[in-house]
């Protein structure tokens, strides 16, 4: 629980900063690939903890879903291993979004790949899980399959062409692509006593 309230103060003290300091405080922190392939190598890192200003949702929505899904993923996997999981998605969602794009003069800030590669997670390893949405009970795996379609068509039609859509795709690729590596070393004990409660969504 504590990484997770850690990475959520963090997130929230970065978009203070954001809004006091703007918009300086995007420029460097914010992930330009020209910039941070010639030498600003923590834009990797730091873009992960910034949102938009002018859309205070963005950074409510992804903290909300960071608390849900991240509580139980820590107990599971322990601090170290949940700490690498949303860091390296977070990357993997960057890597992927260069790559695919090409752009390296546009800024990208956002927690919303490292939140869904913990999302990912969770629906990788708890796929029977039942969420409630509108009152009705589905398998946690199917929405998360669901978000992955959706950010892959999104990009390929450029639907939201302001939105790093492949990123996010690239961030729930990078947690599961984890959490099959790590779930096939953990015994069925840990899984079970880590997981705690469904969630309920009106």
């Amino acid at each position: 629980m504590r990484i997770t309230v850690s990475l959520i103060m963090a997130n929230v003290v970065m978009f203070a900063l954001q809004i006091l300091l703007h918009p300086f405080f995007d420029e460097v922190m914010a992930l330009t690939p020209e910039l941070a392939l010639s030498g600003y190598y923590w834009q990797f890192i730091s873009y992960m903890f910034l949102h938009s200003v002018s859309l205070p949702e963005h950074i409510i929505i992804n903290m909300f879903l960071l608390f849900i899904f991240g509580l139980t993923i820590e107990r599971a996997l322990g601090w170290k291993r949940y700490l690498v999981l949303y860091l390296v998605s977070g990357i993997g969602s960057a890597l992927l979004y260069m790559g695919m794009t090409g752009a390296l003069d546009v800024a990208m800030l956002g927690a919303s790949g490292a939140v869904f590669g913990v999302m990912a997670a969770y629906g990788f390893m708890f796929p029977r899980d039942v969420v409630w949405i509108y009152k009705i009970p589905i398998p946690v795996i199917l929405p998360i399959i669901l978000l992955a379609a959706g950010e892959l068509i999104l990009w390929i039609l450029n639907l939201q062409p302001e939105i790093a859509n492949i990123g996010h795709f690239g961030g729930i690729i990078t947690g599961m692509i984890l959490m099959y590596i790590w779930k096939r070393r953990m015994k069925p004990k840990d899984i079970n006593e880590a997981r705690n409660y469904q969630f309920f969504f009106e």
